[in-house]
């Protein structure tokens, strides 16, 4: 097997996923609808108190609430995401990420957790781009599972 193709039982983010005889096919009786609603998304920081431009680990969490393998379908180009107050990645430049259609596949009852540091700064892009440390006071960290509708979940920072 051509190696660059990746393992037999890897999912599209590269982790194991070795279902048993038992469980082999049964994500497929889920509806989407039905998956959609019972995958779960959480966010959380290492710490609740930072000061200004201190790097942020951001902890994504996306759970399958049933007993049953579930095959979540993905509507955007990225499974998940993050924003700081509404800013994607905590960056104002515009993107261009075209449409998914792709699924998650989550295992009876896993949570899979993503990890992200973030340094700290909103990029500002304009006739120059600079790097700012967030103002002093609450900032809305916001996940999301990129599912139609959107689910999101969001912690407050504050900034000393």
């Amino acid at each position: 097997m051509d190696p660059s193709r990746g393992r037999r039982g890897a999912d599209p983010l590269g982790e194991e996923y070795d279902p048993s005889v038992f469980s082999r096919g049964l994500d497929k009786l889920i509806p989407a609808a039905v998956a959609r609603a019972v995958a779960t998304v959480d966010v959380d920081t290492d710490r609740a108190v930072y000061g200004p431009g201190e790097p942020v680990t951001i902890r994504v969490t996306v759970e399958n609430r049933l007993p049953l393998p579930i095959e979540v379908p993905i509507a955007e180009a990225r499974v998940w995401g993050w924003a700081v107050d509404g800013l994607p990645e905590a960056t104002d430049e515009r993107t261009y990420e075209p449409t998914g259609g792709r699924t998650l596949e989550l295992r009876a009852g896993e949570s899979r957790e993503y990890e992200h540091v973030w340094n700290g700064r909103v990029k500002r892009s304009g006739q120059r781009t600079t790097y700012e440390p967030l103002s002093r006071g609450d900032h809305e960290i916001s996940a999301f599972l990129g599912t139609d509708p959107r689910k999101t979940a969001s912690t407050t920072i504050r900034i000393r």
